[in-house]
């Protein structure tokens, strides 16, 4: 997959939605709590108290109290929509996103409405409140997806326009709560207004645009680092968390009972000293791109490459039974078999395979400068040396692996066979080539 991060300005980027970075749960109850204890006593409810204080005084009490009832409406309704946001989003792992979205929706609608009634009682074509409007389009398009962006960027322009446009027409009275705003010159000329009209809207566009603009970049970049980088170092269930990001680096490995393979192609190593080093590289990077291939389609997981081998793993980071672990490995290595056969026929390449069935640790090790996800343990061990006892073509299994394959592949014992690094002598089995019919 090849993903394109540049600093090139394009219309796409400004305008439209690349793919955002994931949202995670947690951040939906940060917005919630922020709203609850920042946004709710520090603006909403001393505007509510402001706008009541200036009634008896006002021109036209009606219209104010009409625009002060919407703001408190929708101020009731804004806490008890955050609560459940807030709740849903830390405490109830198994609700919907979208029952998420829809009370983040909803809170941002309240946000709007209460600060379009703002700008009623005080007046939409001379009052500062516009500028929470650019600052709602930006806030949302930088912490959510790009559909809450362009709602609130529709419904905050929206209802701006409609309300001055009633303001300008003299349906409704020119900011109700300050009688002298009523021959504000603004009014006086449809150049002026019809300016302040256009000015919002745009300026909230333009916040828009650079805002989606920078987050497109950073979700490419993202997605070239998930998806480009990542996927070469590891497994891709862990690529799919990390693009979801859900990875944690720094967890503690664990043990788990996973099955190891270790294939290697027999004779590279004399075939590279007569090739030379390029057409060596060249041969060994399609061979083992093609293995890395077959082993993800076999739901394996690479852990890495050594030199003309590959260690491939069962179990890990996604669990699977033992049995289908020891399963899947059989036909892999089959499989693995004849692709090298079939691409290095030219020069007699054959594989051979060792596999082995146990508990290991499985994690990342290493250092924050450099680390591996990997799985350590004798199990390992013994499937490496398994590996380098095998015969050309043919697959060594360790015992335990044996006894989970059971009677679905024939098997032929090799009696007890010392290993090297290994104390105590092994029994491995080779497996024949074809599965009896009745598996």
């Amino acid at each position: 997959m090849s993903v394109e991060v540049s600093g090139k300005l394009t219309f796409r980027d400004m305008i439209g939605d690349v793919g955002g970075l994931p949202i995670p749960r947690q951040r939906f109850a940060n917005v919630a709590w922020i709203r609850l204890l920042l946004g709710l006593p520090a603006t909403m409810l001393p505007t509510q108290i402001f706008m009541r204080s200036q009634l008896p005084s006002a021109w036209a009490p009606e219209w104010a109290s009409h625009a002060l009832d919407v703001h408190l409406v929708a101020l009731l309704l804004y806490i008890p929509a955050n609560l459940a946001l807030y709740w849903l989003s830390r405490n109830t792992s198994q609700s919907k996103r979208s029952t998420l979205r829809t009370l983040n929706h909803f809170s941002i609608l309240c946000e709007l409405v209460t600060t379009q009634a703002f700008l009623v009682a005080q007046g939409n074509l001379d009052n500062y409140a516009v500028t929470y409007l650019v600052v709602l389009v930006v806030l949302y398009r930088a912490l959510f997806k790009y559909r809450t962006a362009v709602l609130t960027l529709c419904a905050g322009t929206a209802l701006f326009v409609v309300c001055s446009l009633i303001e300008v027409a003299g349906l409704i009275p020119s900011a109700p709560l300050f009688p002298y705003a009523i021959e504000h010159p603004i009014l006086a000329s449809p150049i002026l207004w019809s300016m302040v009209i256009y000015s919002t809207p745009l300026s909230m566009l333009i916040a828009f645009c650079i805002t989606n603009y920078a987050v497109n970049q950073t979700a490419r970049l993202h997605d070239y680092m998930t998806r480009s980088v990542l996927q070469r170092y590891l497994p891709p269930a862990l690529v799919e968390r990390a693009a979801r990001g859900e990875l944690r680096l720094d967890a503690l490995p664990e043990r788990r009972e996973v099955t190891v393979m270790f294939t290697d192609i027999v004779g590279f190593t004399a075939l590279s000293e007569r090739l030379g080093p390029v057409a060596v590289g060249s041969l060994i990077n399609t061979l083992l791109g093609e293995i890395a291939d077959i082993a993800l389609a076999h739901g394996a997981t690479v852990d890495k490459f050594i030199g003309d081998c590959v260690m491939v793993v069962f179990g890990a980071p996604e669990p699977c039974a033992p049995e289908e672990q020891v399963a899947r490995s059989i036909k892999l290595a089959l499989a693995i078999q004849q692709k090298v056969t079939e691409l290095g026929s030219e020069y007699q390449l054959q594989a051979r395979t060792g596999l082995n069935t146990g508990d290991v640790v499985v994690g990342n090790f290493g250092s924050i400068s450099r680390s591996d996800y990997t799985v350590l343990g004798p199990t390992v061990n013994v499937a490496a040396r398994l590996e380098a006892k095998s015969l050309p073509g043919r697959i060594l299994i360790g015992p335990h692996s044996a006894s989970l394959l059971g009677d679905s592949w024939p098997l032929e014992t090799t009696g007890p066979i010392r290993l090297k690094g290994v104390s105590d002598p092994v029994e491995a089995f080779f497996v024949g080539e074809e599965a009896p019919e009745s598996a």
